[in-house]
């Protein structure tokens, strides 16, 4: 559920506002020749990207607000659930801006509720990953029943992602029960036998990847492994109604015998059609003053998320 944060309760986050004064600052002296936040009344945007601590609110903000400082709109980070909460806090005006999966935001678009009500502002951010946990010894092949598959509490990224790899593969339905667990709670029932894996679309910088590459069991044996998660050619298929691919097939490389085959998803920032025009006195409008951010900060976001610098986001051929 979306909330406000009372930086008065909570430490960490009056530290993360440290950061971004800090960033600010070194922004203006970076371009001191030019006007500074001073000379505007500032505005305030406020921008839900799930848990604050996490990748969008921790790095990838910063580096938007270091860049947009001059123009005197000031992001605020702002709490919320998953992809669906966090973009349905923009549809109902609760808050200015998301950072979400680019697959959620267009599956929600067209929703009454969220129809005309966004628009995805500046290039996509960086790449967030499918990836598909399972216990190392487990032969599927021999269960003979579906296996069972944590993707997230309702709403999550990797529920929506999950949810579209099911309806362009048949055999993945027959194949596969999901549930709602989280990825502390899959993890062990993983370990467990009581299900069979955990589904999540995350960044590289994601604290999951070293969870399951260095947990070993009771032998000292691999306890985790991740999966090949390989699409059909419609699923790849899939694009935005603008042209944009959603999804890229690509390899990751954990140090195991062959690269993990997987897909990508861009994040993206989407900004409510509300407050495309707001702007502080005399400043550029958040419509274009966010892009020209985003656009500058690409190289420290790629960094923050520990994404290639060669990163490209997903074609644009789709039709």
């Amino acid at each position: 559920m979306f909330r406000r944060i009372d930086i008065n309760a909570d430490t960490r986050l009056a530290g993360y506002h440290f950061l971004l004064r800090l960033a600010a600052v070194f922004a203006l002296t970076a371009g001191a020749h030019a006007q500074t936040p001073s000379d505007y009344a500032p505005v305030t945007l406020n921008v839900a990207c799930g848990e604050v601590f996490r990748a969008p609110c921790a790095r990838v903000l910063p580096a938007i607000v270091a860049r947009i400082a001059q123009s005197g709109l000031v992001p605020r980070p702002v709490e919320s659930g998953g992809a669906r909460d966090t973009i349905d806090a923009v549809c109902r005006g609760q808050t200015a801006a998301a950072i979400v999966p680019r697959d959620a935001a267009v599956q929600f678009t067209r929703a009454p509720a969220c129809l005309g009500r966004y628009d995805v502002v500046g290039r996509p951010l960086y790449p967030l990953y499918a990836f598909l946990v399972m216990k190392a010894d487990i032969d599927l092949a021999k269960r003979g029943r579906p296996a069972t598959i944590a993707a997230g509490l309702p709403g999550s990224g990797g529920q929506i992602t999950l949810g579209l790899l099911s309806q362009d593969n048949p055999e993945w339905q027959r194949m596969t029960m999901v549930t709602n667990d989280d990825l502390d709670a899959a993890l062990q029932r993983i370990a467990d036998g009581s299900i069979d894996g955990y589904f999540t679309v995350d960044s590289l910088d994601s604290d999951l990847i070293n969870r399951v590459r260095f947990r070993t069991d009771s032998a000292g044996k691999p306890l985790y492994s991740f999966i090949d998660v390989r699409p059909g050619t419609a699923f790849l298929a899939r694009g935005d109604g603008a042209g944009h691919c959603l999804y890229r097939l690509t390899a990751l490389d954990f140090g195991g015998a062959s690269p993990v085959t997987t897909i990508s998803v861009d994040a993206v920032m989407i900004l409510g059609r509300a407050f495309r025009d707001t702007h502080a006195r005399s400043g550029p409008r958040a419509s274009d003053a966010l892009p020209l951010a985003i656009d500058q900060a690409q190289g420290a976001i790629l960094t923050a998320t520990k994404s290639p610098q060669g990163w490209r986001p997903a074609a644009t051929s789709c039709q």
